[in-house]
């Protein structure tokens, strides 16, 4: 009986923050934020002179899950990965249909670039450094814009 009234008690207390949360920010996301059709808040980001419209991702799942069965990735479009510690970071093409460079930045700067990774690319992926957010965008983005480490990173 005191398992069902915990259970009851936290089903009870997810579903006032939902809709708490419905009241505050709408379909917006994060207080009224636009979402991609994937629901992640988007953010610009600039990234030395070019700037990209990246969907954010914080939560467990959504480090997880990235990119993965994506048919496509726009020029100018991208995914900023906000992780949880500064450290060396370490990403795979699991289930990946499109080729990707990952920009590993660190104190608001491009740390390395691992450049147009195909989409079947069998290993593991890791920053050379210990980084805080890693901007997925299309292969080739960063030779065809000139991106390179040291180049300066704000998003907004």
């Amino acid at each position: 009986m005191r398992v069902s009234r915990n259970l009851s008690a936290w089903v009870m207390a997810g579903l006032l923050l939902a809709a708490l949360a419905g009241l505050a920010g709408g379909e917006g996301g994060d207080g009224g934020q636009e979402v991609s059709e994937h629901g992640n808040p988007w953010v610009r980001v600039t990234v030395g002179k070019v700037t990209v419209q990246a969907e954010a991702v914080r939560t467990p799942e959504r480090l997880y899950l990235g990119l993965s069965d994506r048919r496509e990735l726009p020029e100018g479009r991208g995914m900023l990965f906000f992780m949880p510690a500064r450290e060396v970071q370490t990403f795979c093409m699991r289930r990946m249909r499109i080729p990707l460079d990952l920009i590993w930045i660190s104190d608001g700067r491009v740390a390395g670039i691992t450049r147009n990774v195909p989409p079947t690319y069998p290993g593991n992926l890791s920053s050379a450094v210990r980084v805080t957010h890693v901007l997925e965008v299309p292969g080739g983005f960063a030779d065809r814009h000139g991106i390179k480490a040291g180049n300066r990173v704000r998003w907004q």
